[in-house]
């Protein structure tokens, strides 16, 4: 730092002639090149001109401008820039030291001075700026990574959420014309899975290089979730129609690009499911509604399987509007008294009442029945579905406390999410010790892809639960993921023939192997067999001639408020 001020970098300032050349010409001898001036104004005009800090041997009393005032003006409007000042004078009061030092003086020295003295107070000066400097360049760096880490993603370094969602509203903002799109690598969790973490990141890595290739660079990317990346389009156009014809061409771009094989260990190849949401000025909208569309369309981009896109448009969003609402009031519905709960009756051939399946209700005030087709998948979104599961059982425990001299069976539907649940089987056995309700009323129906996901946490749990006397059926047999092992593994008991193979019979040729099939399958692992959706008589014949089975259908009952079925069947 010493050799930094060798050149320009002390300003000598003295009224006094003869002092001036003095203090020159012992600086030069020990290598430095100061700078001279002889009044206060030309002090301050130096100083004013420099960007970097010197140090100054600033003389007290001087024409225009004393010392006093120079170093108070430069710390009220320039204290950012580092300058050591030294105050040099021949008054000695001990008040008039205490008074340079309090404007802002760093230094204080008489005149005459000593040399040596001198020498070593330069030095202290020029360590002290050196300090000063290293720490704002410390400062400036730590600035410079904490935005970097507040508004960029540190796996590709393409700029994150809280970037795009600025840069959006920024544009917004200008009144300009554009377009959101998110950008879904699909099925990337399996790549996680098979490839492991750091190839994964990787690939996003070369993911987001690509992306960026298909724009110019007034484009802006960012990555804003795991494996989703937000693109923000400027256009120049300003007509709804030319815009639309640029998106569904950029969109295409996009899918060929990025279709090319990645090569890493191997070739991955990768599919996306886009979603757009082109905005205008006249829109009047922010960040957060423009990728709220925008997520809108990338999700019924997906509901298509993946890669597809999908362009917001006002059907998109009546839709979308119609979800929200229904989403927001599903989560008021049990404390408002709005889900029922219904039953329909199962039946055996020669029609005697077994017991029902427990199927819910949502009756809202204003939209009336809403079906369970709309409902129940937007509460397995938010796992609210989990609280309704729970309202079920309860429910379905106080039916049976109140029927505890009858002994039919009632069938529970369990939400996958709701098994997969650490705490289900505690939950469970709560509410029927809480109700005092024999585990054996109970038919718990569980789906195929839940016996899946995680096989030996499933095993389990249905263990646990069989030893005390709950039964278990698969619902809606032979839709998934059929398999001989869990049928052998796993403790069930029935399995239900889903109604779209059942509403073709006996007639439809694809629906009758199948359904001979299960009836085999069922015989094999001693299983009985229910038929949801019989609806005929002849449905009816024809699946008694197969073998053992029960029934349920409109054919013997419609769903019904449960008290009322009950009442009915058991009259």
């Amino acid at each position: 730092m010493l050799e930094d001020f060798k050149q320009n970098k002390i300003i000598i300032a003295d009224d006094d002639p003869i002092a001036l050349v003095l203090l020159k010409s012992t600086l030069e001898k020990w290598g430095f090149s100061p700078i001279t001036a002889i009044t206060g104004g030309e002090v301050f005009e130096l100083l004013k001109k420099l960007n970097e800090p010197a140090l100054v041997l600033l003389d007290w009393l001087m024409p225009e401008m004393d010392g006093v005032e120079i170093v108070k003006f430069l710390r009220e409007r320039n204290g950012h820039i580092p300058h050591y000042i030294i105050m040099l004078t021949s008054k000695n009061d001990k008040k008039d030291i205490v008074h340079a030092l309090e404007v802002g003086a760093d230094d204080f020295l008489s005149k005459p001075f000593d040399v040596d003295e001198l020498k070593a107070r330069i030095k202290v000066g020029i360590r002290l700026i050196s300090l000063n400097l290293q720490l704002t360049k410390a400062l400036k760096d730590a600035k410079r990574l904490a935005n970097f880490i507040a508004n960029y993603d540190q796996t590709t370094g393409l700029p994150n959420r809280t970037f795009f969602t600025e840069k959006i509203d920024e544009t917004i903002s200008s009144k300009k014309y554009g377009a959101i799109l998110l950008v879904n690598i699909d099925k990337f969790k399996l790549i996680n899975q098979a490839k492991g973490l750091d190839l994964g990141d990787i690939l996003l890595n070369y993911f987001g290089a690509r992306l960026k290739e298909c724009f110019d660079d007034d484009t802006f990317i960012a990555r804003i979730a795991s494996d989703e990346f937000g693109i923000l389009i400027n256009f120049v156009d300003t007509e709804e129609e030319v815009i639309l014809d640029k998106l569904h061409t950029c969109l295409r771009k996009i899918h060929i690009h990025l279709s090319k094989p990645f090569i890493l260990d191997d070739e991955i190849t990768l599919t996306v499911s886009i979603g757009a949401a082109p905005f205008f000025p006249e829109m009047a909208i922010d960040a957060e509604e423009c990728l709220r569309r925008a997520d809108a369309a990338l999700r019924k981009a997906k509901s298509y399987g993946g890669n597809s896109s999908v362009i917001y448009d006002r059907k998109m969003e009546k839709e979308f509007l119609e979800h929200y609402f229904l989403e927001k009031e599903l989560k008021k519905a049990i404390e408002r008294d709005q889900i029922k709960l219904f039953l329909q009756a199962q039946v055996d051939s020669e029609k005697n009442f077994l017991g029902a399946e427990a199927l819910i209700r949502w009756i809202h005030p204003q939209k009336g029945m809403i079906s369970p087709a709309i409902f129940i998948p937007i509460a397995e979104k938010d796992d609210y579905i989990t609280k309704i599961g729970r309202w079920v059982f309860e429910e379905v425990c106080l039916l049976l406390t109140h029927y505890s001299d009858h002994n039919f069976t009632i069938s529970v539907n369990i939400s996958p999410k709701h098994f997969a649940k650490e705490s289900f089987v505690d939950e469970v056995l709560s509410f029927i010790e809480e109700y005092s309700v024999p585990a054996n009323r109970f038919i718990l129906e569980v789906t195929e892809g839940l016996l899946i996901s995680d096989v030996n946490d499933v095993k389990d749990k249905m263990e646990r639960l069989n030893k005390i006397g709950f039964k278990f059926s698969i619902d809606d047999f032979g839709t998934g993921y059929s398999s001989l092992s869990y049928l052998k593994d796993l403790p069930i008991s029935e399995i239900k023939i889903d109604r779209n193979f059942i509403k073709d019979l006996p007639g439809d040729e694809n629906s009758l192997a199948i359904v001979k099939a299960i009836f085999s399958m069922a015989k094999a692992f001693n299983m009985k067999v229910v038929a949801e959706g019989v609806e005929t008589a002849e449905q009816v014949e024809f699946l008694r001639s197969l073998g053992e089975v029960n029934y349920q259908g409109f054919f013997f009952s419609k769903p019904e408020p449960a008290k009322d079925l009950l009442s009915k069947w058991l009259a």
